[in-house]
């Protein structure tokens, strides 16, 4: 039993780590795939002991399992995970002498939600510091594949659309409404029509059939006030430029408002788009 405990607290800190540096790096690995490298490295950690070899080896088994063998993928995922588990390493070693006295099972709950909310609390910040470097809103045109149809939309990324899904953690767009009208079945057109944003009870209305297709988004107003808003599940999306790039997965806002949209664009895309175009366009781009 003593193992299995070990092993799991071990993939839990692991996935901490990997998930941390899978959003620095904006990899986009699947949560599955950063799973099965966590889970692998505790299981070789506790397999194979503590000892400065084993770490060495299963830390690189585990960054080339989550983040593949391309050499700048695995540097920059190297170096991001390090920098990770340094300083969770400081934050657990603080912490852990206030819990002598407490359950071991509870520390152990504890520590890995000080090590989310610590890791978290660092992703953000250095999301806004890299944010304040950007000059101008990049416009650009976006492909979506959605419910069977291609819409080429044009598009720009504001800096000032941080809004983002808060179960997944996923980006937000917002789209004009009238674009794609057309391709929306009726049903959910119906439902998107009646949805009203001060009753967020109202999702438990929507067709059957598109309930794993939409999520309940949480809008904050300019007057700090919030509204509620229904996001479209998003998997292929593009941006289009010099050349062609995926974006990771996302949700769609529908804005019956669009003409607000500066430069007749039809799209808002979320600041992070401008980070993805940055760091990962080569290996993104076709």
């Amino acid at each position: 039993m003593y193992a299995e405990v070990m092993i799991t607290l071990n993939a839990l800190i692991n996935y901490c780590l990997l998930s941390f540096t899978n959003k620095m790096g904006t990899f986009q690995q699947t949560k599955v795939r950063l799973w099965i490298s966590a889970f692998v490295g505790g299981f070789l950690i506790v397999l194979f002991g503590g000892s400065l070899l084993s770490i060495i080896g299963t830390f690189i088994c585990m960054i080339l399992m989550a983040f593949g063998f391309n050499r700048s993928n695995w540097l920059l995922a190297a170096s991001n995970c390090i920098i990770a588990a340094l300083f969770a390493g400081g934050l657990l070693t603080v912490i852990q002498p206030w819990l002598k006295l407490v359950n071991s099972y509870i520390v152990f709950a504890i520590l890995i939600v000080a090590l989310l909310g610590s890791l978290s609390g660092v992703y953000k910040n250095w999301f806004r510091i890299n944010l304040k470097g950007v000059k101008e809103m990049y416009r650009s045109k976006v492909k979506l594949m959605i419910f069977g149809h291609e819409i080429v939309l044009e598009s720009y990324t504001d800096t000032g659309n941080q809004c983002m899904e808060s179960l997944s953690g996923k980006p937000v767009h917002f789209v004009s409404s009238k674009k794609l009208e057309s391709v929306i079945p009726p049903k959910l057109w119906a439902f998107l029509n009646d949805f009203d944003g001060s009753n967020p009870s109202q999702i438990s209305e929507v067709p059957k059939e598109f309930q794993q297709d939409v999520r309940l988004i949480r809008l904050a107003t300019v007057q700090s006030e919030n509204t509620w808003a229904v996001g479209i599940k998003m998997d292929n999306i593009r941006m289009i430029q010099e050349t062609e790039c995926a974006l990771p997965p996302c949700y769609l806002v529908l804005t019956k408002n669009s003409h607000h949209f500066p430069r007749q664009t039809e799209a808002i895309l979320h600041a992070s788009t401008l980070f993805v175009q940055q760091s990962r366009g080569v290996m993104l781009c076709s």
